[in-house]
């Protein structure tokens, strides 16, 4: 089988390259289901190195953060400073 060669791996930081993103919706398929959300996560861990293993939980928190950003007082205060000067 001929490797495949993802140019855009050398162009991206590490925390996006294809493998992590690929880590990233191999466990984000089953979000719904904690069980298999948790044998995934164990299947990853065993393939990825501690600080990959970071990147890839750091991606899958990221809507969490999102909403968390956007209910803070500092992003309230953006909006609202950039609505006045629009």
């Amino acid at each position: 089988m001929k490797e495949i060669k993802r140019t855009v791996d050398d162009h991206l930081p590490k925390w996006l390259s294809s493998q992590m993103l690929s880590a990233v919706d191999f466990i984000w398929r089953v979000k719904g289901d904690d069980e298999e959300t948790s044998k995934r996560i164990s299947a990853v861990a065993k393939v990825l190195d501690g600080e990959q293993m970071c990147w890839v939980m750091m991606l899958l928190t990221l809507p969490k953060l999102n909403t968390m950003i956007m209910q803070g007082d500092e992003y309230k205060q953006f909006a609202e400073m950039k609505r006045t000067l629009q």
